[in-house]
């Protein structure tokens, strides 16, 4: 409707990808909008304090705005700033997490390098798509529908070559929700989960395996979700592969983490080991020991920790089968870990904590344990501007680095160096 459209003058990209754009007093936050530009926008959300709304027509195009590289970026979700060139996401990305240290933690920014990927396409070897009624693909950006994709720009090109089979299983599984697949660049092998329902008939399954997928598929599980958890009923084949990173081979599980640009695996553990060197180091968060394992060639004694068991399991196995004797990995969270080391010197802590931040009672216990140095990775600005906010009590943030782990979207990666306050 004509009187949903409106021109508007964005002044930046905002955590997020939108621009931000006034008009009579009112914010709106813009989807496909680039910096300092004029455009007509359609909003499609009007709250009390704020709109949204999609660009229907750039007026006076940013510099910075370029076409974009998938046929469906401006449907599917999964990207937000493929419109504009990598440089200038680079920058949007330094912006918004200077911006939300001096907003959130009240501090101007330290230091700060960006670390661009090598390439900005082809990095991703985890991929999740979803899949409806013979339709895989992602979400649109609105959450109303499944894109249906022939290939993914972001995606690894063997995960691309996978997909026509992919697709067939869609066919063949009629409740069939979601296909998460992992590829080892390392061994050239794959493996997946199917999410369904219901329960997926193992012969089936063996069946379609045989048929359908190839080789290089050495394993398949069966999954139902659950409270948004994914929950294994069976796996058929291999549960794991492994990847190398540095001359450390990682054994890495279907129900484990691992890092998903693969051209920035050596530079990431580099960035977070540079000038390491400790007598005891906790390493939280720690997953299939992607930093921990480096780390303990840096120093004395490190223990890793994590939630997830399987990680545990697959760290263990690693650090045996790369004769790491000076690590040790248990099954915990990160507030109990720092308990049980309560009133012990600790020399560095390692945190690469969720999207959501730390919690208080960690915070709380790292303010009194008080390691000397704590390196903080984060995967979001504000959680982590937020909890700088609350350890700047006694510790100074030296240096960051941001790392391009997501190009083409808002993700903003950062490696952080916080050392204790002299008293």
């Amino acid at each position: 409707m004509a009187e949903d459209l409106l021109e508007l003058s964005v002044e930046k990209i905002v955590y997020g990808g939108f621009g931000l754009a006034k008009h009579k007093g009112k914010t709106y936050l813009v989807r496909y909008s680039a910096p300092r530009e004029l455009v007509k926008a359609e909003v499609y959300k009007e709250k009390k304090d704020y709109g949204e709304a999609v660009v229907v027509k750039p007026l006076l195009p940013s510099k910075d705005r370029r076409e974009p590289l998938c046929p469906y970026y401006e449907f599917c979700g999964g990207c937000q700033l493929q419109h504009i060139d990598y440089e200038a996401q680079l920058m949007v990305k330094k912006e918004n997490y200077e911006e939300s240290l001096v907003r959130i933690a009240g501090i101007e920014p330290p230091p700060l390098e960006v670390v661009p990927s090598p390439r900005e396409l082809g990095y991703r070897v985890r991929v999740q798509f979803k899949a409806k009624r013979g339709t895989l693909g992602f979400v649109k950006w609105d959450g109303t529908q499944v894109v249906g994709v022939e290939r993914c720009p972001v995606a690894h090109e063997r995960i691309n070559e996978l997909i026509p089979s992919l697709r067939e299983l869609t066919n063949q599984i009629k409740d069939l929700q979601e296909v998460h697949i992992t590829f080892s660049p390392t061994e050239e092998e794959f493996l997946i989960k199917l999410i369904t329902p219901t329960y997926l008939d193992k012969e089936l399954l063996k069946k379609l395996k045989r048929t359908y997928l190839p080789p290089s598929v050495v394993g398949v599980g069966n999954y139902f979700r659950l409270r948004n958890g994914l929950h294994k009923r069976y796996f058929v084949g291999r549960e794991y592969t492994f990847v190398e990173v540095g001359g450390i081979k990682y054994r890495l599980s279907n129900d484990s983490f691992f890092q998903t640009n693969h051209y920035l695996w050596d530079k990431f553990v580099e960035l977070v080991v540079e000038g390491a060197s400790f007598r005891k180091a906790l390493d939280l968060y720690c997953g299939v020991g992607f930093f921990t394992l480096p780390l303990a060639r840096r120093g004395n004694f490190i223990e890793g920790s994590d939630s997830n068991s399987v990680a545990i399991n697959d760290a263990q196995y690693s650090a045996k089968l790369n004769g790491v004797e000076n690590a040790l990995f248990i099954k915990s969270t990160a507030a109990r870990h720092l308990q049980l080391r309560g009133g012990e010197v600790l020399d560095l802590v390692v945190l690469d904590p969720p999207r959501s931040g730390l919690i208080d009672k960690e915070i709380e216990v790292l303010l009194s344990n008080k390691p000397q140095r704590i390196v903080y990775i984060s995967c979001n600005p504000t959680t982590f501007a937020r909890d700088l906010k609350k350890l700047l009590k006694a510790y100074t943030l030296e240096r960051s680095y941001l790392i391009d782990i997501f190009p083409q979207s808002y993700h903003v990666e950062s490696v952080n160096f916080l050392s204790l306050k002299v008293p």
